[in-house]
């Protein structure tokens, strides 16, 4: 329930803070008074987008600030819940705008996005004007207002379900599937290159095992020559070897003379006669090396050849080859499990796809019946709003899966007629300014028992109407107005008499320019208002009597 409003600097009003109360309110006043300026300004607090010329002439930032009070269970504490806004029993938004052209929207202090105060704006107040193309105006508000009368949060909540897992299958599909297309363009190209490798065989170090026997290869005689010199020099007569045997012979015979360091130099004798013996070992197998080299220095070359080569074409050394094949490897083998992944993944999708069309089956029943019901509840209530040859009519139209939603398969219309015999046609195209908002206010009715606690405020509902089918709008204003707060902008004396309570909205000249100021109206007030109302600007005591006996009669 809108509590208060407060209103700074917008258009003609500088400052204004009116506070509200539960059941029918009526705003009344002469045309050009400022009544539009208050919807002007609840606009901003819904999240309309800023018309920077509100502001009024002179000043450079304007504000609005409507406080609202919340029952305890009202279902706009969650969307707060969501954006970690704290709340209890009630909630401030504030919008502010600058002629510089910033603006900023608070909820309870906390600066949030337009689009979410939208969202929470939605839960808390509804301003359906005679041509305002939102609310029940919108085509796409219609399958929501159908549902919240079904009361069917179960069923969506299924098909909500079913939707999202056949939406995220049809997302992993598309993803293999681009995937599986690169996998193929490349499939050839990898296939070629995973045998050329393969039959290539590359082996870790070989690269540098074949440049090592290349070497060899290509300085063969040298090594011979100078491996057989080294081995004369140790194993000939007087040789190296030869030599340490006679030097070890000479100083074991003089060991036992009392010389402390002959010892130590035959531990270096035998340890040098030990080096000896093992750098004839390495020579052997030096010329053992040379003389069984794998390859002759042609195959060498091819060999070097074709590994480097094949480094050059995947853009790695000679030693990543291998882990290149085995990349290769992986890919292809990934290819044919991509294809079974994919045919696992579409069968599933169709199975998600029978269990969405089951759900949503079962909740398009269940707004039909809803429907059927919605239909005959309003119009059983257009003849008691003076449209006794109108008709309301829901149009329901099945879309393909492929352009389902999370709610459904079910696209509808409101229809509407006003004449015996005319063209049902949708809600938003009845020509007849006065008759549409009897419409509005007809289904508004009707959908007073799954209400949300949202204030709803009709701009001129009674426009173009009078006499008994202005007393039966008033009558169901009223009678909204019991269910939760209402509030109606009206030029009619009989739907301002059936105000449970009346403000006055008025403007006046000042120093500081023409000012719109709002005033509550008491008894005596409202007498002398209903009868400006019903007389004009030259009231009479009959307009008197005749305003207050509208108010007696209520």
């Amino acid at each position: 329930m809108l509590k208060e409003l407060i209103v700074r600097n917008i258009v003609l009003i500088e400052k204004l803070h009116v506070e509200f109360e539960k059941g029918l309110s009526v705003l009344t006043g002469e045309t050009g008074t400022g009544k539009s300026i208050l919807l002007d300004s609840l606009g901003l607090i819904t999240g309309n987008r800023v018309d920077y010329s509100l502001i009024r002439n002179g000043e450079t930032e304007a504000s609005v600030t409507a406080i609202f009070y919340l029952v305890k269970t009202h279902p706009v504490k969650f969307v707060l819940k969501k954006y970690n806004i704290e709340t209890e029993n009630e909630i401030i938004i504030r919008r502010s705008i600058k002629s510089d052209g910033k603006s900023r929207c608070y909820i309870n202090d906390i600066l949030v996005t337009r689009n979410i105060l939208v969202e929470v704006a939605d839960y808390l107040i509804e301003i359906q004007g005679q041509f305002e193309e939102r609310g029940l105006l919108d085509t796409k508000t219609h399958l929501s207002i159908l549902d919240v009368y079904c009361n069917h949060s179960d069923l969506l909540k299924k098909t909500k379900h079913s939707f999202e897992k056949m939406a995220e299958l049809k997302r992993i599909i598309k993803e293999t599937e681009i995937e599986e297309d690169k996998i193929n363009k490349d499939n050839e190209w990898l296939k070629d290159s995973f045998d050329q490798l393969n039959l290539l065989d590359p082996q870790f170090n070989e690269e540098e095992d074949l440049d090592k026997q290349k070497k060899v290869l290509l300085n063969n005689e040298k090594i011979f020559v100078s491996v057989n010199q080294v081995k004369s020099l140790l194993e000939e007569e007087n040789g190296l070897e030869d030599l340490n045997y006679k030097i070890l012979r000479t100083l074991e015979g003089i060991k036992n003379f009392g010389l402390d360091n002959i010892k130590n130099g035959i531990d270096i004798v035998e340890r040098t006669k030990v080096e000896l013996e093992e750098l004839r070992r390495i020579l052997n197998n030096e010329i053992s090396f040379a003389n069984d080299t794998k390859y002759n220095l042609e195959d060498i070359e091819d060999r070097l050849y074709e590994l480097r080569s094949q480094a050059r074409k995947h853009n790695c050394t000679v030693d990543e080859l291998i882990n290149i094949k085995d990349q290769i490897s992986y890919k292809l083998q990934k290819a044919n499990t991509s294809k079974q992944e994919l045919h696992n993944l579409k069968i599933e999708l169709e199975q998600a796809k029978k269990q969405f069309t089951k759900e949503s089956n079962v909740l398009s029943n269940s707004r039909k019946n809803g429907a059927n019901k919605l239909c005959n509840a309003i119009n059983h209530e257009l003849p008691h709003l003076k449209l006794e040859h109108a008709k309301f009519k829901i149009k329901f139209d099945e879309l393909q899966i492929e352009n389902a939603s999370n709610l459904g398969v079910d696209n509808i219309v409101f229809l509407a007629s006003t004449n015996t015999g005319a063209v049902l046609l949708p809600i938003n195209k009845v020509a007849s300014g006065g008759e549409l908002s009897r419409f509005l206010l007809a289904i508004k009715v009707v959908l007073e028992s799954v209400s949300h606690n949202r204030t709803v405020i009709f701009d001129e509902i009674d426009s173009g109407i009078g006499g008994q089918t202005a007393n039966a709008v008033g009558i169901r204003l009223a009678r909204m107005g019991k269910a939760y707060q209402t509030m109606v902008v009206t030029h009619s004396p009989q739907v301002t008499s059936k105000g449970n309570h009346h403000y006055l909205v008025q403007k006046k000249d000042t120093d500081k320019g023409t000012i719109t100021s709002v005033q509550e109206l008491n008894s005596d007030q409202r007498v002398e208002e209903i009868a400006r109302m019903l007389a004009g600007n030259s009231i009479t005591d009959e307009a008197r009597k005749a305003a207050a006996k509208l108010l007696n009669n209520n």
